[in-house]
């Protein structure tokens, strides 16, 4: 019975050089979070959704500037009149036949002088919401990559776990082949025939649903990197992670892109009551129009004009609209500012759901590979026990299955720990490109910005 564990061991050590193997061609976990980085649609949709919020920005300041319109127009008139009058009596008609071309010309300039604040909240608006673009992007970058990291492992894991139960489903059918022998020169009953041959069918049925749970993992795989996995190489070590949760928790504050978007909408919405407000005070305007026609009367006929007009309006009855909408932006300030709170609420409770399940997994790692060692000797025992009679079939296949657990524990919670890591730094704000230092081309939305004229926008560097 001995061989059977030897047998066993081989396999799970065959399975695991497999499902680990780091052939020529085989995807690292830098090569999958740079995929997801480069094609994955989600993120490359909430680029292009900032690019759209970016130009929000120019369209407020387009207010600083003169708007300029032209205007021209030729009509090409023709007219006919026929007069009668009298002359000593006598009837005269006339008949008279006028061709013509007027033509005219306007150049107009508007400039708004003052607005009562409107533009420079606008400006300040749709800067916040620009930084809440980025912000949100960020925040989009990090999901996208922790999920790669999670497709990457769970492949890899998936793949472990069928290769264990494959190989305790060919040591289990070798138990059976060995109590049918035993059976037959009469060492053991039917029962422990039945046994074996119960423990195997159970198995098998379990390999199957981790063959389907690996087809799962590698649709998910393709899914966020856009290509199948092939043979994974082994994922380095985690990035550096705090000492402690105050630590992490601190990180966060600063770093977390949820709690940093939400403090841009409070901003956004503060900047909305003054452009609410702005609308109840007066509006200053200038405007200047210069124009010429030709031809307008007759052939010839030339009139030029210009003309500057300085125009004051004064909102003094709305129905009640302006002040509505100024009640309406407060709400909606006071709403962020709750928002912002809920936040930073939400941020504690990650890093602390995050930290934990982080330090748990690393428990549940050593625990498992004791169980995993203590199991090996219990089965090593037992099986010799069998051998002499003192152990029944039943006790074998226990001692098995309890192995098996072990090993399928150890590989989860292998699985579990680095994910963990990997969602602690995204609850900090720390799972992004740049600060994983992936060998790919950084997006930066600034260089968008300065693509789109804005080179005095002070923003805060991108990371």
């Amino acid at each position: 019975m001995k061989r059977f564990k030897g047998l066993a061991a081989a396999l799970v050590c065959g399975a695991s050089m497999l499902a680990i193997g780091a052939g020529a061609n085989a995807q690292s976990l830098e090569d999958a979070m740079s995929q997801a980085y480069n094609t994955n649609p989600t993120l490359l949709a909430e680029r292009a959704r900032l690019r759209a919020t970016d130009e929000g920005y120019i369209q407020a300041r387009s207010v600083l500037f003169p708007s300029l319109s032209a205007n021209a127009s030729i009509t090409d008139q023709h007219s006919e009149t026929e007069s009668t009058f009298v002359i000593s009596g006598t009837p005269v008609s006339s008949n008279s036949v006028t061709d013509s071309t007027p033509k005219n010309y306007s150049l107009t300039a508007t400039q708004s002088i003052y607005r009562g604040g409107r533009t420079g909240g606008a400006i300040d608006q749709a800067s916040a919401l620009v930084m809440l673009g980025r912000e949100n992007l960020r925040s989009v970058e990090q999901a996208v990559l922790v999920d790669a990291v999670t497709a990457f492992v769970d492949v890899r894991r998936d793949l472990e776990v069928v290769n264990i139960r494959r190989s305790n489903a060919n040591v289990l059918a070798q138990h059976l082949q060995a109590a049918r022998d035993r059976f037959e020169v009469g060492e053991i009953t039917r029962t422990d025939v039945a046994q074996a041959e119960a423990r195997l069918s159970s198995t098998q049925a379990q390999l199957a649903g981790a063959q389907a749970q690996l087809a799962i993992s590698r649709a998910a795989y393709e899914r966020v990197t856009g290509q199948p996995p092939a043979s994974l190489q082994n994922p380095p070590a985690l990035p550096s992670l705090p000492d402690n949760l105050a630590d992490a928790a601190e990180y966060a504050f600063a770093n977390n892109p949820q709690l940093n978007a939400a403090q841009h909408a409070e901003e956004a919405s503060r900047q909305g009551v003054r452009v609410a407000r702005g609308a109840m005070r007066p509006e200053v305007s200038l405007r200047a129009t210069t124009s010429s026609a030709r031809d307008s009367s007759y052939s010839g006929d030339i009139r030029d004009s210009t003309q500057v007009t300085a125009q004051v309006t004064v909102p003094l009855f709305t129905g009640g609209l302006n002040g509505s909408r100024v009640r309406s932006a407060l709400a909606q300030e006071e709403q962020s500012r709750h928002q912002v709170r809920e936040a930073r609420r939400q941020v504690v409770e990650g890093v602390s759901v995050a930290w934990n399940g982080y330090v748990a997994s690393l428990a549940v790692i050593d625990a498992s590979r004791q169980a995993a060692l203590a199991n090996e000797i219990a089965l090593d025992g037992v099986e010799q026990e069998a051998y002499v009679g003192i152990r029944t079939t039943l006790d074998v296949l226990d001692a098995e299955q309890e192995l098996l657990e072990s090993r399928l524990t150890l590989v989860s919670s292998e699985r579990d720990a680095y994910v963990a890591g990997y969602r602690l730094m995204q609850a900090m704000g720390a799972a992004s490109a740049d600060r994983l230092q992936l060998g790919v081309e950084l997006y930066n939305p600034a260089d968008q910005t300065r693509r789109s004229g804005i080179t005095n926008f002070d923003l805060t560097p991108w990371n």
